[in-house]
């Protein structure tokens, strides 16, 4: 054999012998091995985006991906994206990969290992959290919290994936949304027409980012007692207008002995002092009077009449 031949064998066998990293540069820190964790199971993908094609999904700041390159162990790793939109990695580098699909940074990662150190390398990248896709749901609401938004949501998806809405509302559910500018835009969508009209017009779509507010009604105590069928402390909601007829008609009306012409209210006034306002109630119910409105904790004295 002669003495080139020679030189062809050896040089064969010696690539043949070395794994798919042709040359290792040195490494300062060698990365920590993470096991990818196996498909999500089929309860996870029952939940409510179930059947949802995240193929075209782009990846975002704050995203954490899973990213492995087959027989490579030191290549895997989990990251989270930074908020410049970039990543490192071991042997590339600092990697821009805000806005690109799961399928384009496996072919990005894939074609720069090869330029560099990997033959043919197989690389799978997996979102574990979308962070840069969630949506905050809070106040009067089942489930308040921060839910994925994948593909096009409405206010009312929104509101559905957090359980939808508890008791004691508002009257308007706000959406607070960040501009670019750092500045923050206020949309209100009325309850009444957005839930029990049915009107699609305020039935938003919501942008990722979005903070939904379901404001809790506050309530007020309004206290009845005197020749009342039911004297007692009652809440009212604080946007419910509540007056002197109502509040009595809340506690089960007069009795007999009832003096209606003689009905005070008892409120304490900003400085402490103790008001007292004389109210006809005879002539409210005549409809010859002003039916006067409470204030937070007010108290509605019903006298008896002794004649």
């Amino acid at each position: 054999m002669s003495a080139l031949s020679l030189a062809v064998v050896a040089a064969c066998a010696l690539v043949g012998s070395l794994p798919y990293l042709a040359q290792e540069p040195p490494l300062e820190e060698r990365p920590l091995f993470l096991e990818a964790q196996r498909a999500l199971p089929d309860s996870t993908l029952a939940g409510p985006f179930a059947g949802l094609d995240r193929s075209d999904y782009r990846i975002g700041r704050q995203d954490l991906l899973e990213i492995r390159v087959f027989d490579v162990e030191d290549l895997n790793q989990t990251v989270r994206v930074g908020d410049d939109g970039s990543i490192s990695m071991p042997l590339i580098g600092l990697l821009l990969v805000n806005g690109l699909t799961k399928t384009d940074l496996e072919r990005k990662i894939a074609t720069l290992l090869e330029e560099r150190y990997v033959r043919d390398p197989q690389v799978t990248v997996f979102v574990k959290e979308y962070e840069s896709k969630r949506v905050a749901v809070s106040g009067a609401v089942k489930r308040p919290g921060s839910y994925e938004m994948l593909g096009r949501k409405t206010l009312l998806e929104m509101l559905s994936l957090a359980g939808g809405l508890d008791k004691d509302l508002g009257r308007q559910i706000i959406i607070f949304r960040g501009r670019q500018d750092g500045s923050t835009e206020r949309i209100s969508s009325d309850l009444e027409r957005l839930v029990y009209e049915a009107d699609p017009a305020l039935n938003v779509i919501v942008e990722a980012g979005d903070i939904i507010y379901v404001p809790a009604v506050e309530r007020i105590r309004i206290f009845v007692t005197g020749a009342v069928r039911q004297p007692d402390v009652y809440e009212v909601p604080r946007d419910e207008p509540m007056t002197v007829l109502r509040a009595v008609t809340l506690a089960g009306g007069t009795t007999d002995r009832a003096a209606r012409k003689r009905v005070q209210i008892l409120r304490t006034d900003p400085g402490g002092n103790r008001v007292t306002l004389n109210v006809n109630l005879r002539q409210i119910q005549r409809g010859k009077a002003d039916d006067p409105l409470l204030q937070k904790g007010d108290i509605v004295l019903v006298p008896e009449s002794f004649f």
